[in-house]
């Protein structure tokens, strides 16, 4: 390499470092920094890199603060900040975009770290992860509730209703969006015990929209989400479904209207 990017490779090696588990000692850091960089009246080579380094993990802290800043209430400043450190020397970030920077901090949470409040972190990590995906995805074209009466009646049980890009349909074991909410609006929180809750997540022109389900809806928005079609779709919530069959049969009507006023639907395919 030429002088110029020898000095910035190095450079960018050492700023890198602390969040790729690539320890030296101090006696290799102040040999490595001494051969680039001039000492200050108060601070050494190395101190003088530590700056820049330290400047680097804090800021990708703080982008994990800003990305999960529900987990990161509920976990409190010190336990968040011990749980970011070791989450990005695990998973360092590998893309000029910091986007994707905290895509796998459900998964990190569902390992072996050990943090209070565990089981109800995951959860708020999955549904603030999903927020994230479905701000960052493809904008897609929404199927229109015109296009929707446009179909064949007689064909329309068979098709498949095709997702926009980004949603997710998922369950979890706490009152996750309502967590999410409180915290993000400075509300009281509602209880933080065990309670199975579903929720869609997916974004409509440039905002991320929450929405809770019932059970029954949970499942048939998440078999449509599969690409099933849609009568084998409603087939996965009526089984789940226990009461007057009418009532089951307004709540879906109620449902596919909603979700398709909502744009939650990009197209419809034939089966």
């Amino acid at each position: 390499m030429k002088p110029l990017e020898a000095l910035e490779h190095w450079l960018q090696g050492e700023i890198v470092r602390p969040h790729e588990s690539r320890s030296k000692s101090r006696a290799e850091r102040d040999a490595s920094a001494a051969l680039h960089v001039k000492p200050s009246r108060t601070l050494s080579p190395a101190q003088r890199v530590e700056i820049y380094s330290d400047m680097y993990f804090e800021r990708l802290v703080e982008i994990l603060s800003e990305e999960y800043s529900a987990v990161c209430s509920l976990a409190g400043h010190d336990d968040f900040r011990r749980m970011a450190r070791a989450y990005l020397r695990e998973h360092p970030s590998r893309h000029w975009s910091l986007n994707n920077l905290g895509r796998k901090l459900p998964e990190f949470l569902a390992g072996k770290f050990r943090i209070s409040r565990k089981a109800l972190l995951h959860d708020i990590a999955r549904m603030e992860c999903a927020m994230s995906i479905a701000f960052d995805a493809e904008i897609d074209t929404v199927l229109t509730s015109d296009a929707v009466g446009r179909l064949d009646p007689a064909d329309f049980a068979t098709q498949r209703l095709v997702c926009v890009s980004g949603l997710s349909v998922a369950s979890y074991d706490h009152a996750a969006n309502s967590i999410v909410r409180a915290v993000r609006q400075s509300e009281d929180l509602p209880s933080l015990d065990r309670r199975r809750t579903f929720t869609v997540v997916w974004r409509k022109e440039w905002t991320v929209w929450r929405l809770d389900l019932t059970e029954p809806m949970y499942h048939i928005l998440a078999a449509l989400a599969r690409g099933l079609p849609i009568s084998a779709a409603i087939a996965e919530g009526t089984r789940r479904f226990h009461g007057d069959p009418a009532e089951l049969q307004a709540e879906i009507s109620r449902s596919f209207g909603e979700w398709i006023t909502e744009g939650m639907f990009a197209s419809v395919e034939k089966e």
